[in-house]
């Protein structure tokens, strides 16, 4: 019966974003509220930065609509005899809509990165305010138990964390959008696994609204009016559903939540990308003195690109390695320590990006070369030229 509940929340989220996302494209036009590309960014030509307008209403009235004809209409039990109050989806809620109305201010009028910050560490405090904070970080360094004031700012520190790396990846076609609907479809089974059917409802709802985004986002054309962007007020919105889902996954509670493994390694593999791309990014900023908050083209997607590769194969092949990543740490979890999980994801990662960025080297130094024997040609024709 919960997956009737389920349904019924992503086809009511994606039938709306169907009818909401063209009437966002008209009014992008007639108020000219495009994204202009420049140097640092991958599209051509002007493009509405305004579609993820139409997620918090859309994924809000399908989770509403849902929860509301289940108590109506009650038919389906939480597992091991649980109701939960809904305190921390209430306040969820809130947070996503403080959050969500300081997206659209910085789509429309832009905003600081400091009233960002404000507004998403407000966001993340209402979530703490509700009860729901990480109270364990089981196998990790070996801690099992988290004070309340210690979980309550680690649980901050990742809502703000997952909420920046989602906006901040958001660089190529596809790339946020395809992240999250792949990581939110494995909250979304984990949540029903475990019978908390409500979480499951709010992950596929907003799979829902992805869903159609990502057709108009990937696959629309430009000349034709029918592409968009999702902007801040999008990617900010699922980076906030999905740090949250993350840490509800991550709260522990024997008597509700029962996985078959180590509950950080599955709250946390499914946005592994997203975040291990973002601390390497901070990294490479604090080494070289640049500023935390300047955007650049020190992230994945412009190293794949800047080797060569097309915006669809690049996407293509980080999806690919979100996805792997994901499948071997879930495989991982049944022999080793998440510690060790961890230690070889980060491994990986790293060797990786050396590699992607000694090609990018290579070819630099390449195009180098070519310019200067271009270069020199071209003095050598001035020169003979003066002779004669």
């Amino acid at each position: 019966m919960s997956c009737l509940y389920i349904f019924i929340g992503f086809i009511m989220s994606m039938v709306l974003a169907m009818l909401v996302i063209p009437k966002i494209l008209v009014i992008a036009a007639r108020h000219s509220l495009y994204d202009v590309s420049d140097d640092r960014k991958t599209h051509e030509g002007a493009i509405p930065r305004i579609g993820g307008v139409s997620f918090v209403p859309c994924i809000l009235f399908a989770m509403m609509f849902t929860l509301g004809i289940f108590y109506q209409y009650p038919g389906v039990v939480e597992s091991h005899g649980y109701y939960p109050n809904h305190s921390d989806l209430y306040l969820f809620f809130c947070g996503l809509i403080f959050l969500y109305l300081g997206g659209v201010k910085d789509d429309l009028v832009g905003l600081r990165y400091r009233h960002k910050f404000a507004i998403q560490i407000i966001s993340s405090l209402l979530i703490v305010f509700s009860g729901l904070y990480i109270n364990n970080v089981p196998g990790f360094l070996e801690i099992y138990r988290l004070t309340p004031w210690i979980g309550a700012l680690l649980t901050i520190i990742v809502l703000v964390f997952i909420t920046n790396a989602m906006n901040l990846i958001d660089g190529i076609d596809g790339l946020a959008s395809g992240l999250s609907i792949f990581a939110l479809c494995v909250y979304g089974t984990l949540f029903h696994l475990n019978g908390l059917w409500s979480y499951a409802v709010l992950a596929f709802s907003t799979v829902g609204v992805l869903i159609p985004f990502f057709y108009y986002n990937v696959f629309g054309n430009v000349n034709m009016g029918r592409k968009l962007f999702m902007g801040d007020s999008g990617s900010l919105t699922l980076g906030f559903i999905l740090g949250f889902l993350a840490v509800r996954y991550a709260c522990f509670q024997p008597d509700v939540i029962r996985p078959i493994g180590n509950i950080l390694v599955f709250a946390v593999s499914p946005i592994l990308i997203p975040i291990l791309d973002v601390m390497r990014v901070i990294l490479v900023r604090i080494k070289k003195r640049k500023h935390l908050f300047i955007a650049d083209r020190s992230h994945i997607h412009h190293k794949l690109m800047d080797m060569g590769l097309s915006k669809s194969f690049a996407l293509i092949l980080i999806l690919s390695l979100n996805t792997t990543f994901c499948i071997i740490n879930f495989i991982l979890i049944q022999y080793i320590s998440c510690i060790f999980i961890f230690m070889i994801d980060i491994l990986l990662w790293s060797v990786a990006n050396i590699y992607f960025s000694n090609v990018v080297k290579k070819k630099n130094n390449v195009v180098k070369r070519k310019n200067n024997v271009v270069k020199r040609k071209n003095m050598d024709v001035a020169l003979f030229k003066d002779l004669i």
